[in-house]
């Protein structure tokens, strides 16, 4: 099997395995469920499920951490003319998208950040992953090395806001809004006040 199916087979199993897990945690507590429930939910082994992800944690989350990979290519391959932080803004148009395109799983994820601390502890983490990967990016496209520069990492961070401050907004009860227009709204207050 070549490299590129078995990855393709790879994260449609990641994919099944967060379904399942998502499904069986829509009614309960986060601590409740076990590996081994997710497991037998999915018709698969214990130890399979560890071949997959290293913690009940990452399963939930897995999502975010494939959003930070894309983003950050994205942002990489937009049009070298735009600033980082407008290449960011347009890179995170499609991330939004998806975001509402599942707009049940994204919900469902929100709901149980809301009600599990080890969760939350592990979202932190995934969204100082997302913050690193997007100064990477920006490094990337103004040749600077985020570690050794504070430009990429304060310029992702900037970034960052108005996809929190839409995708925040949309999640508390503005489901029925768009969200791009929550993001664009955003994005032209941060501008505004970068300017003044």
């Amino acid at each position: 099997m070549s490299a590129i199916l078995h990855e393709r087979k790879r994260q449609a199993v990641r994919s099944y395995l967060s379904e399942v897990a998502l499904e069986l945690l829509t009614d309960r507590d986060f601590e409740s469920v076990t590996v081994d429930e997710i497991a037998a939910a999915a018709g698969v082994s214990r130890r399979s499920f560890f071949r997959y992800f290293a913690s009940k944690e990452d399963v939930v989350l897995q999502y975010l951490d494939q959003m930070a990979e894309r983003l950050r290519d994205a942002i990489v391959a937009r049009p070298a003319g735009e600033t980082p932080i407008a290449a960011v803004h347009a890179a995170l148009r499609p991330t939004v998208a998806a975001y509402v395109a599942d707009a049940n799983r994204t919900l469902a994820v929100v709901r149980l950040l809301q009600r599990s601390p080890a969760l939350r502890v592990r979202e932190l983490e995934s969204r100082q992953r997302l913050r690193e990967l997007v100064a990477d990016a920006i490094g990337r496209r103004l040749g600077l090395e985020r570690r050794a520069d504070l430009r990429p990492r304060l310029l992702a961070g900037i970034a960052l806001v108005p996809f929190d401050v839409a995708i925040t907004t949309w999640v508390e009860g503005r489901s029925g809004d768009d969200v791009h227009a929550i993001l664009d709204a955003a994005v032209a207050g941060l501008a505004r006040e970068l300017r003044a």
